[in-house]
Parts: C-alpha cells; structure tokens; sequence
C-alpha cells in the first residue's frame, strides 16, 4: 500500500523534456498556459518559450458566457492583456494573434484610433472602411497596402508613424479615399518601394513631414489648394512638386544636411514664395541662397533663422542673410543667429528701411564684428520699434560694455527699444 501511495506522488508530466511540454501547452490559449505557472516551480516560465502567442476576445468572451462588448468589457480585457505580456519575456516568438478587438471597435463606431502594431498586414485591417473614425494614427513597421475599396468618408486626421507603402497606388488610394482629410502627418515612413510620394487632397490643412527613409530616389509631390500649414524635416529626395499652395500661411523648411547638394531645392522655395511666415534651418538657407534666380518672397512678414555656428564656416559662397533681405520687401519681423549675417550690404535692404519693426539677434558677442552689424540695423532701420539682443553664453562682463555702445549709437527711428538679454 506504501509503495502504490509513493508511485501516486511522482509527476512524471513534469519530468518531460521542455520542448515536449511546450508542445503540450501549444494546444491551450495564451492565457491558460500563462496559467500553467501556478502549478509548480518546474511550470513556472515554460509558457515563456512558447513561440506563438495568440489573444482572441471573441473567444474568450463566450467562454465567460459574455454576450455584449461594452467599452468597459473590452479596456478590461486589453488591461489583461498588458498584464499578462508582462509575463512573456520570450525572444524567440514566431506568431502573434490578436483577433476580434479592431473588427468589434470599428463596428461600434470607434472616431478616434490610435493602432501601433507590426504584426498585422495592413490590407487585413477593417479600418480602411470604417465610416465613423476621424482620427487615424498608424504605426509601426509595417507595409501600408491599402485596399482598392478604401473609403474614410469622416476621416480628418491621419498620422504615420514608421510605416512603409507598398507602392505607389497605395499612396494614392489613401487619399482618394480620405475625401475630408485636414490634418497629415509621416515621421520616420520608409518610401523605399515608392517612385512618387503624390500628396494631393482639396481639404488639406496642415501637412508635416518628418524623417523619411530610403527617400533618395522619390520624387514629392504636393497639390494642396488650402494647405496652411507646411512642415518638412527631411533630406533632399529626388525632385518635387510644389503647386496650389497659394492658401499656406507658414512653413517650416528644415533640410538635414548633406555632403553635397545633388538635387535642387528651386522648385520647395518657389512653390512657397508666397508664404507670409516661414522658418528656414541653416541648410535651408544655404540651399535657398543657391537658387538662381533667388526666389522672391513677396508677402513674407515674419522669417525665423534658428542656424547655428555651422552656417559661418560651411558656406562656400559667402553669402548669407544679407543677399536675402533683397528679396523680402514685406518683412516686418526677423530672428536670426549673428553669424548668418555674413556681411553688411551697401545698398540698404528696403525691408529695412521702410518695413522692419522688430529684429531679434541670437548668439550675440562684443566682437567688433558684431558690433557693427546692430550698429547698421540701428542707423537703417526706418520704422524699427524694437532690437532684441541675446548674447551668447560666454558674454558675461561684455554685456554692459554692448549696452553702452548700441544705446550711443545713432538711430534711423528714435523710438526703437533695444533689449540686451
């Protein structure tokens, strides 16, 4: 009886080898062979090592007898979820599943989704038909092939986050089926297997690139009657189109900087000559200052030059700020760091004498160099109301020494204010 008690006791279960007993718990949900782990120390991680980790609510609902997916019944379960991949520390999966969820929000009328996932392909998802979502966010790491039947009609904000097209019918199915889209948005999207990335949409209003990938051979195109708002971070691809952007109300232009300039920015800063605002990186700069002709920026009011010391001693054909101001003759407010102001033109701008009420100089030291070019700015400066002056960090005993001087210096315009920060 002793001996039959004893054989009672022995797990010969446990005893299998790991890959036996993984196979074992392949056959059990995710979830019940997490739970596995309570059995004893020897189950503890095996759940750990199993290649595929599949979550279907739909199932899982029924098994609970769970007949209608309220918002609570569902965030509950994706809290569960979290919990449990906070067990998974497996590096070694072949398959994630997670099913059911998407298709159920997008049947509730989900508006606004947020979706980051790379397990998913993208013509698989329910949500290129989905009438009620106004704000899409997408990403990361997986190729965006969208379905010929793609219909957003309420759509107004899509974000891209990491994500690649397919090609380029992909690009121009997404905005063809997008008939309300205000606000886009790419960061960090792979345009490798694309030739043109075509932005074209009636409604656009807002419109931010940043960072693409594999952008070496891509043309960009962009076709935005109101579009007001344009930022590009990005390096030079190779060629645009820049037409109906006559509605853009402030760009931001910052080009990454390149070893050489193999392709031509004429056609970024032609397509927004008409812009009233427009902030341009220190490669920007020099890649405007390339055009020829240079372009004409008729209605510009406010330009902002965040350019660093890079700009002094990269720039071969020693020009700067001052060639530019020639083509300004609306401005009437500029920031801008000292060193891009390579010169002091001996024909005085017209912005300047007639149009300019407020200058702000960055990165300012008691040089005499430097000196001299707030010196000019004050006798010139017709209609100036206010100099701002922020010294650079090492100015500490010169500050006074800059105040004295500039507040001696002749001024075109009595009132000007100048501020030394």
């Amino acid at each position: 009886m002793a001996e039959q008690v004893k054989m009672e006791e022995i797990d010969r279960i446990s005893d299998l080898h790991d890959s036996i007993l993984i196979h074992i718990l392949s056959f059990l949900s995710t979830k019940e062979a997490i739970k596995t782990s309570v059995l004893s120390t020897r189950w503890r991680y095996l759940f750990d090592l199993l290649p595929n980790i599949d979550f279907d609510l739909e199932e899982d609902l029924c098994r609970k007898n769970i007949k209608s997916y309220s918002t609570d019944v569902i965030e509950n379960y994706m809290c569960s979820v979290d919990k449990m991949l906070l067990f998974c520390n497996t590096t070694n999966v072949n398959k994630f599943g997670f099913k059911c969820w998407i298709r159920m929000i997008v049947d509730r009328g989900v508006k606004h989704l947020d979706l980051s996932t790379s397990v998913l392909p993208s013509s698989t998802l329910p949500i290129f038909t989905c009438k009620t979502l106004v704000s899409l966010k997408l990403g990361k790491y997986f190729v965006l092939n969208v379905p010929k039947d793609v219909h957003l009609p309420n759509l107004k904000t899509l974000h891209l986050h990491s994500v690649g097209f397919l090609n380029d019918d992909s690009v121009k199915g997404l905005f063809s089926g997008c008939p309300h889209l205000e606000d886009m948005v790419t960061r960090k999207c792979d345009l490798g297997k694309i030739r043109n990335f075509h932005i074209s949409h009636h409604l656009l209003k807002t419109l931010t690139i940043r960072y693409s990938y594999n952008s070496f051979q891509c043309w960009l195109w962009i076709n935005a009657p109101n579009l007001t708002s344009l930022e590009y971070y990005d390096r030079l691809v190779a060629g645009y189109s820049m037409e109906n952007l006559q509605s853009l109300t402030k760009a931001v232009i910052n080009i990454s900087a390149c070893k050489t300039f193999r392709a031509d920015a004429t056609t970024i800063f032609k397509g927004i000559c008409d812009v009233p605002s427009l902030v341009l990186s220190d490669t920007s700069l020099e890649l405007l200052l390339r055009c020829e002709p240079l372009p004409v920026f008729a209605n510009l009011i406010r330009l902002d030059l965040p350019c660093h010391l890079r700009f002094r001693y990269s720039n071969p054909l020693q020009k700067g700020l001052e060639t530019l101001l020639s083509s300004l003759p609306a401005l009437e407010k500029l920031e801008f760091y000292q060193e891009v102001l390579c010169s002091l033109p001996e024909e005085v701008p017209s912005c300047l004498l007639h149009k300019l009420k407020t200058i702000k100089i960055t990165n300012f030291t008691d040089e005499k160099y430097c000196i001299g070019k707030a010196k000019y700015i004050l006798k010139n400066g017709g209609v100036l109301e206010k100099l701002i002056i922020v010294t650079a960090s090492h100015i500490s005993v010169g500050k006074k020494w800059i105040s004295k001087t500039l507040f001696a210096s002749a001024r075109e315009s009595k009132p000007c204010f100048i501020l030394i920060i």
